[in-house]
């Protein structure tokens, strides 16, 4: 009996863990700052060219979202990081 309150207990306590996005697979780790500018691939945002309005040229650059803009929208992960898949 006291096996199965323990093995509840663990699979308890792993569900409320939050899903950090560090762990996740979505998560990039920028090379130049710490963890905590890390962004999701899950998220692009197209950005075109400063100088398109002056030469005509077009070219689009694919960024994307900070973690913390994505976990603080909920239309994208959320606070509870309904996309999160563990890596």
């Amino acid at each position: 009996m006291n096996c199965l309150f323990i093995i509840l207990g663990l699979f308890f306590v792993d569900a409320l863990k939050p899903n950090l996005c560090i762990n996740c697979n979505f998560y990039k780790k920028d090379r130049l700052t710490n963890n905590k500018f890390g962004k999701c691939l899950l998220f692009p945002q197209e950005t075109t060219s400063d100088y398109f309005f002056v030469d005509g040229i077009n070219k689009k650059k694919i960024d994307y979202h900070y973690c913390a803009t994505a976990r603080n929208l909920h239309h994208m992960c959320g606070e509870e990081g309904q996309f999160f898949i563990k890596k």
